[in-house]
Formats: C-alpha cells, structure tokens, sequence
C-alpha cells in the first residue's frame, strides 16, 4: 500500500508539470482568411495556386515551418464580419494603412502594386479620354453618370471610395457583381456593353486577357498619379493578432526574397516597383 500510495503521488506530480509544458509545445497557428478573387487568390484552372497571395501564403509557410498553417476561402463581407467578432484570422494581402485602425492590425508592407485604374473595353477608350483626360479625371466621369460602372461586392477602392459613394454607388449606374468569378464576370459584361468601366488593378485585366483570350484596357486615373500602393497582412486586432503580426513581422525579408514570391510578382505585376 505504501508504494501504491508513492507511486500514485509521482504520477500526480509528473501530470502537473507535464501538462502545462505540453500546453506550451502548441504551435502557434495562423488562420489565412482568403478571397477568391483571381489573380489574388486562384483556385481553378491552368493558374491554380499561382495567384499572387497564393504565393505570399507559401512564402510565409516556409518561413514559419514551426508555425500551424491553415487557409480558408471566405467572402470579403465574412471576413469583415469576424474581424469585428474578433475571430483570429489574417488577410494576407490587404493595402497598407499608415494610421490605426479599429478592428485590424497591419504587418510592416510586404510588396507594392501598381495603382488602381479604368478598365474598360478597347472601343471606349477614345471617348474617354477624349472628355476626361489621359490620365482620366475620376470625378468628372463619375459626375456626369453617363457610364455604367460594375465592382464586386464588398470592395473598397481607398482613396477613390469617397467619389464612388458620392457621384455612382447607389445609382442605376452602379451595379454590384457577386460570386467567386465576379472579377471574370465584370469583364465579360464589360466586353459585352452591359457595363462600361470598372476600377482595379492592371493584374486583374492580365488575368483575364491571360484566361479569356479576350483583350481589354486600362488608363490611369489622376487621382492616383504618382501613387504607390503597398501591400500588407492585415491580422485580427487583439493580443492573437499582435503576437501574430510581430512573428510575421520576423520574417518578411525572407517573405520577399522568396524566388515562388518574386516569380509570382514579375508575373502578375509587370508595371510594379519592387
């Protein structure tokens, strides 16, 4: 009985300490939310996990071996919702802002874009410019609403958001595109002239050219001449998401010196400074 009574007493100190050094052993893991919205994210076709955040995914795996990976496809309006639950996921591909925000919490910037523009169908062009500008003077072609503009659902447009909101969204000249291949929609119905222009980055144009077969065109805007955009991983803000950011933080110089990340850039950012 007595060594039935020593050995129950070790066991009993062994799980006491055992249990919170297992506790500690966890991996620390990152949740990637990600929108399917080719070229960011490609889930289908000849350019399946080849999209340019599907790299950056990668770049990061690697550079986090002991870190838990884990990437799931959400909607751009759900991801937004559980940043305000305060769900712990990271957006890996978010624009950069310098000041502080409410419910997210920013990476150092990752990579640049090129600047947001018009795309529209090749025959437009002309009359475009012709009454606009080259570069296109946003606020005066929102202004005279005489064009059809489309966008996904759920996108934001930064510093071009407060004219969309105040000349377009919410008109009949505003239409909103929704579903996993809305990007590739929009350029159909573009090309088809049930809508005239939408706003976005020259990749998503290549995308499409590159997928479709079908050509189209991109002018600048002068609002964002001179502009450079810079990307960023966008974490929940709460003591998961900074911890989160601080280890990403690390890393981003290997992130960026990664060759399936710099390969992904050359190809999808043609126009963009590294």
């Amino acid at each position: 009985m007595k060594n039935k009574g020593l050995l129950l007493s070790f066991l009993i100190i062994v799980t006491s300490w055992s249990w919170p050094l297992a506790a500690q052993q966890q991996p620390h893991e990152i949740v990637w939310a990600a929108n399917i919205a080719p070229p960011f994210h490609i889930v289908s076709g000849p350019y399946a996990n080849q999209g340019l955040c599907d790299a950056l995914v990668d770049a990061f795996k690697e550079a986090l071996p002991n870190t838990k990976h884990k990437v799931e496809y959400l909607p751009q309006l759900r991801i937004g919702m559980l940043w305000e639950q305060e769900k712990n996921i990271c957006f890996p591909c978010m624009i950069h802002r310098s000041n502080e925000q409410e419910l997210i919490a920013f990476s150092n910037p990752t990579h640049t874009y090129p600047t947001h523009g018009i795309i529209t169908r090749p025959g437009l062009v002309a009359e475009l410019t012709e009454k606009y500008g080259n570069p296109i003077d946003l606020e005066l072609l929102l202004r005279d609403q005489l064009y059809r503009f489309g966008q996904p659902v759920g996108r934001l447009y930064g510093k071009l958001q407060p004219l969309l909101e105040e000349y377009v969204i919410g008109t009949p000249q505003h239409i909103d595109v929704s579903g996993d291949t809305a990007n590739t929609s929009m350029m159909s119905m573009i090309l088809s002239k049930r809508l005239d222009f939408t706003i976005d980055y020259p990749m998503v144009k290549r995308f499409y050219e590159e997928t479709e077969g079908r050509s189209l065109a991109f002018i600048p805007v002068t609002q964002l001449v001179g502009d450079i955009i810079l990307g960023a991983v966008a974490c929940t803000k709460n003591a998961w998401g900074d911890d989160t950011v601080r280890q990403i933080n690390e890393v981003i110089p290997e992130v960026q010196n990664n060759p399936h990340f710099i390969q992904a850039q050359d190809f999808w950012l043609e126009s963009s400074p590294r």
